[in-house]
């Protein structure tokens, strides 16, 4: 698997964003993010690793945001 891709429609999106990208440079990760009418989709993409260890931290990233 070379990417994850999730919706978000909560609130503070930018919080959420700067996390994922933050964490993403340390690991070797690329997020995207395409604007939804409302929230967006996020994309990490990377090698399988960083993208089995993103999947397990979506939730917890989710989490601390709301």
């Amino acid at each position: 698997m070379n990417s994850y891709e999730f919706a978000y429609f909560g609130r503070d999106l930018q919080a959420l964003e700067q996390t994922i990208a933050s964490w993403c440079s340390g690991h070797d990760g690329l997020l995207e993010i395409t604007a939804l009418l409302q929230g967006a989709r996020l994309r990490i993409s990377g090698p399988d690793d960083t993208v089995h260890e993103a999947m397990r931290m979506v939730r917890v990233w989710l989490r601390r945001t709301s």
